[in-house]
């Protein structure tokens, strides 16, 4: 791909120059950080408003393995919405902008263009899921004594190829549309209908959510079943979403 590596290197520039990088880093830390101290703690909380008014609550006590769930579960929604923001402008705002045509008129290709943009997302992305991981890690041990390290690292990794999914849908939509906000949108409903149809019984085992299920069942030691399929079926939409994204380029005037 003629010139990736110089228009990549201006994407990540542009993330540190935009704060990107921080604000994602530190919205992701916050799940990272919380996500833990509201497992063992919440339960703590309701048990003693049991009896409050007549209302009975009981709750068990929790195990580092919820920790872990419910910050992929927190980390899953926020990630989907925080790929869309970052993605929704890739192409449609350096169209609109011109600056497009300007980079397009130097000696680099369209493909490239399109896969340094979605490269650098994805790796301001990993970053914030690696430090959230982290915190959420060492939180867990501290306050659990306990915590599957191995099952939680498959778990990130696959959690990693899913924000890949949506950044690509998003960034295809970008390439498509002349309005960030129709980008967003339009993508965002693409997940959020993939993610439904997920509870499909069989046609959901081949679907992006099932990578999140995966995760889990890794967590928590019963990966029976191995979404092999899933995985298959998220690289080659990625694949496709470059793909029509690059055709949707090619064909406009810039």
């Amino acid at each position: 791909m003629k010139g990736f590596g110089v228009l990549l290197r201006k994407e990540i520039k542009e993330q540190f120059r935009t704060n990107k990088v921080i604000i994602v880093a530190a919205v992701f830390l916050i799940f990272g950080l919380l996500s833990p101290v509201m497992t063992k703690y919440l339960p703590e909380i309701i048990n003693s408003m049991s009896g409050t008014d007549g209302i009975i609550f009981e709750m068990s006590d929790p195990v580092s393995n919820d920790a872990i769930l419910s910050y992929a579960s927190n980390i899953a929604q926020f990630g989907v919405l925080m790929a869309v923001l970052l993605a929704m402008g890739a192409i449609t705002k350096e169209i609109g902008s011109g600056t497009a045509a300007l980079l397009l008129s130097k000696p680099v290709s369209r493909l490239s263009f399109i896969v340094a943009k979605l490269t650098a997302e994805w790796l301001n992305m990993l970053l914030g899921l690696l430090l959230s991981g982290l915190a959420c890690c060492i939180y867990t041990l501290l306050l659990f004594n306990d915590v599957s390290v191995m099952g939680f690292v498959y778990q990130m990794l696959l959690m990693a190829v899913y924000f890949a999914f949506c950044l690509v849908i998003t960034i295809f939509f970008s390439s498509l549309m002349k309005s960030q906000i129709a980008a967003g949108g339009l993508a965002m409903a693409v997940i959020i209908i993939v993610s439904l149809l997920s509870i499909l019984p069989r046609v959901g085992h081949f679907l992006p959510g099932e990578l999140i299920n995966w995760g889990n069942q890794l967590v928590l030691g019963t990966a029976g079943n191995v979404a092999w399929g899933a995985l298959a079926v998220v690289a080659g939409l990625i694949v496709l979403g470059v793909y029509g994204a690059w055709l949707s380029l090619r064909r406009k005037e810039l």
